[in-house]
């Protein structure tokens, strides 16, 4: 039997205890603490990277539900990726403003994506600041439909959420962008420089 994995979702900002622009060095000891203590609830973790280009992205993949994206010059968490939201190992339940987004018992759908978050603008996703949801390929239709179509569209079950910074001067961001300045980065060292001279004489 799987505990539970349960994760607070924070638009433009973080899920559970991963926070959007830390650093690999504090997300690792996150990890590390999960691998020791609690493996049952990410069973597998991959890291994929390029060793011939270091200044490219990251990602960790906790499976079976999370894809974490870092950024390639700093290493900082950019995109948190929540995916196979009913895959029962382990149970996952999303909850936002002490809300229960999704659950085992609780499916997501767009209808209540809609209820929670309010209108957006139409399209295949759902996009609001800093998170969007997308929903299964298959079911999906062009955005001008018949009413009945609508209907059915309001039933699409939620397939991924993503969570990614949101940006203060409301323009898009790539998924790949370098993380800017955000509060919860006071406190860590953003860029040191040590000069040595020396004198001869």
């Amino acid at each position: 039997m799987f505990s539970k994995l349960e994760l607070d979702v924070r638009p433009g900002s973080g899920l559970g205890m991963f926070e959007i622009g830390k650093s690999t060095v504090l997300i690792k000891d996150n990890v590390a603490y999960i691998l020791l203590w609690e493996q049952h609830i990410f069973p597998q973790v991959d890291v994929k990277y390029d060793p011939d280009t270091p200044n490219t992205p990251i990602i960790l993949h906790l499976r079976p539900h999370l894809d974490l994206l870092f950024s390639g010059q700093q290493q900082r968490l950019s995109t948190l990726s929540v995916k196979n939201l009913r895959d029962p190992n382990p149970p996952l339940t999303l909850t936002y403003k002490n809300s229960i987004l999704s659950s085992s018992e609780d499916v997501l759908k767009k209808v209540g994506v809609s209820r929670m978050f309010g209108p957006t603008y139409p399209g295949e996703d759902l996009l609001y600041p800093g998170l969007s949801f997308s929903f299964d390929e298959e079911t999906r239709q062009d955005t001008l439909k018949s009413p009945a179509a609508q209907t059915d569209d309001r039933e699409q079950e939620v397939k991924r959420i993503v969570i990614l910074p949101k940006n203060l001067d409301g323009a898009p961001r790539d998924a790949l962008d370098e993380v800017g300045e955000y509060p919860n980065m006071d406190g860590e060292l953003s860029k040191a420089v040590a000069k040595v001279i020396h004198i001869l004489v």
